[in-house]
């Protein structure tokens, strides 16, 4: 009856043992998280500093202030990759300060299991490409295609898949663990309420892609919803999955197939898709198409993973019951 009882109370702590319940874990003074942001920034920069050299030299009317765009250096496979490095020295930087400033495990920031389980960030990846396609298909399939052109340079193409399945994953990772991963905890340290950080994330990142060029182009009541949409439909993800596996994959499928498939003037990323949009359209209903796909997404993985009865969204988040 004893082992019973201690067997019960181990998986109790183990159950209680969830992804927002380690923000509990290690050092959590509020000058750490302000310390390891401005740390994150001045890594971004630092790494950034290869791509304004670069920019330069592509274009040197940026030191006169003619033009100021230095994202179009991405229009070259070499461009496109310090772009993303830049990504890169932020990962890194947030993770040391995870371990060495905060005292916690960078797994704790990231996924409430025991090791970060990979086959869900490719079934997440999987399941988000195959809807992003079918969307592409429909998308142009029923719509004037006059005005997408096929640029296929083997070369380049070639070269660029390449840079994006190197780097992207640096760009993806940089985005989920600070903003799903730290800020979100962050937020749990504060508010204690897992829709609160759920909210408060999600907007965070879609504001942070307001200077996208999409933003200028389409417009503000236009393109934002779509961003904060996605900041919200991937914290949700991570939340109702207890980590980041899932969310990262979505992420992932979602900015390697745009980068492949279809470019335009008004992208982020100018990259050597296989099309070109010269004529790029978006409205509301774009909104709302990316909320069916978010609603078929949950719907799969929770058929695979059932997650939908393990966590309460609007429930207060406790201390572990083990540390």
């Amino acid at each position: 009856m004893k082992i019973q009882k201690q067997k019960a109370h181990f998986q109790l702590s183990i159950i209680k043992t969830m992804f927002l319940e380690k923000a509990y874990r290690g050092n959590n003074k509020w000058y750490l998280y302000i310390l390891t942001l401005v740390i994150v920034f001045a890594a971004v920069q630092a790494a950034s500093i290869p791509l304004a050299v670069y920019g330069i030299i592509m274009n040197p009317e940026i030191l006169s202030g003619q033009s100021a765009n230095i994202l179009a250096v991405t229009n070259t496979n070499l461009g496109l990759a310090l772009m993303l490095f830049t990504f890169a020295g932020g990962v890194f930087a947030l993770l040391g300060c995870v371990k060495w400033l905060h005292h916690k495990q960078p797994l704790d920031i990231l996924s409430g299991r025991n090791r970060f389980d990979v086959k869900r960030t490719l079934f997440g990846a999987a399941v988000w490409g195959l809807l992003t396609i079918i969307l592409l298909g429909a998308q142009y399939g029923f719509s004037d295609t006059s005005t997408l052109v096929f640029q296929f340079e083997p070369f380049n193409f070639i070269m660029m898949c390449v840079v994006i399945l190197i780097f992207i994953p640096f760009q993806v990772a940089f985005e989920e663990f600070i903003f799903r991963g730290y800020l979100m905890q962050g937020s749990i340290l504060l508010f204690k309420y897992r829709w609160v950080a759920l909210l408060l994330t999600g907007f965070a990142f879609g504001l942070l892609h307001g200077s996208n060029p999409e933003v200028d182009r389409f417009g503000f009541w236009v393109a934002m919803p779509q961003y904060i949409l996605m900041g919200l439909l991937l914290g949700l993800i991570a939340i109702l999955d207890d980590g980041l596996e899932l969310a990262l994959g979505l992420h992932l499928a979602n900015n390697v197939i745009s980068s492949i498939v279809v470019t335009h003037d008004a992208s982020a990323l100018q990259t050597h898709a296989l099309f070109k949009d010269m004529a790029p359209q978006a409205s509301h209903m774009d909104t709302v198409v990316m909320l069916v796909c978010g609603i078929i997404f949950i719907w799969v993985c929770n058929r695979k993973y059932k997650f939908f009865s393990k966590i309460n969204l609007w429930g207060k988040v406790e201390r572990e019951v083990v540390e």
